[in-house]
């Protein structure tokens, strides 16, 4: 019996010390291998259960909450400019130029047109140009076409000149202006602000202007040539004579009161409006860098 005790006695313990071994193998947790948790850990987390309950009861957003609330800003999409950047843009204009007669007429010129219109030369220009800014000032710097003459003959004296001094004055003139603008601006809005300034500039002309005296009591007929017949084609006039521009070029000239538009952060588009050879009206748009 004793032996038989024994026997059993060694076979219990055999499977007690297998079976703990076994679960360990099989990365099953015994009783030994129970994990214990650091206190200071435990506490802060309690603490911040604690803190995100009394935020909800008390009604405020969690730090969560307020990330996911926040509105989400794309960079750079703003139209506000800094006073202190540099701002270099490229950009396009087209400017209506226009002399009426009545402006030539202030400085004593009689004028006829076949068509009895008001708007002596009314052409429009267009060409690229180059814009720096800072601080609400522009320097542009363009280069741009421009036709100056005018349709049909137009007849010409001096308004204290006899009828004998018509002369008929064809007139084809175009020039290639470079120009440069000093425009300064007031913000309303970031978007909106007006301008106002100047431009200086020359012209290179290139077409004819011919003069050809007029025919007796017909200003707007041109003498075929010197006529002892007609009073008014006299020997020594001009006839078919191409009149060259005292300075050879064309001197540029005018002040400028407008808007400026800003509808997105990479454009600007103005309008205005002034005077110098005639008056004037334009739009310009622009591509800021």
């Amino acid at each position: 019996m004793n032996q038989v005790y024994f026997m059993f006695v060694v076979f219990a313990a055999v499977i007690a010390l297998a079976i703990p071994a076994t679960a360990q193998d099989d990365g099953q947790m015994g009783f030994g291998d129970m994990e214990e948790t650091d206190p200071g850990e435990e506490s802060a987390q309690e603490n911040e259960e604690e803190n995100e309950e009394d935020t909800f009861l008390a009604g405020e957003e969690t730090e969560e909450e307020k990330a996911l609330a926040a509105p989400t800003e794309e960079t750079g999409t703003g139209l506000h400019e800094d006073p202190e950047t540099k701002y270099f843009s490229v950009g396009l204009r087209l400017r209506w130029v226009m002399i009426p007669e009545w402006f030539l007429g202030m400085f004593g010129v009689d004028i006829q047109t076949s068509d009895g219109r008001h708007l002596l030369i009314n052409n429009v220009g267009i060409g690229p140009e180059f814009t720096y800014r800072k601080d609400g000032f522009d320097i542009t710097a363009a280069i741009w076409y421009m036709g100056m003459g005018w349709k049909d003959t137009v007849a010409f004296k001096g308004d204290d000149e006899d009828g004998g001094s018509w002369e008929v004055v064809t007139n084809d003139l175009k020039s290639l202006l470079i120009t440069v603008d000093f425009i300064w601006s007031t913000s309303i809005t970031d978007w909106f602000a007006i301008t106002y300034g100047a431009g200086l500039g020359l012209g290179i002309p290139f077409g004819d202007i011919v003069r050809t005296e007029s025919a007796q009591n017909q200003p707007l007929v041109k003498c075929s040539g010197p006529s002892d017949a007609d009073t008014w084609c006299n020997p020594g006039e001009e006839y078919g004579e191409v009149y060259d521009l005292p300075t050879g070029i064309v001197p540029w000239v005018n002040f400028l009161f407008g808007m400026r538009f800003k509808p997105h952060r990479h454009v600007a588009i103005y309008a205005d409006a002034g005077f110098g050879l005639g008056f004037q009206t334009g739009l310009r748009a622009s591509y800021i860098f």
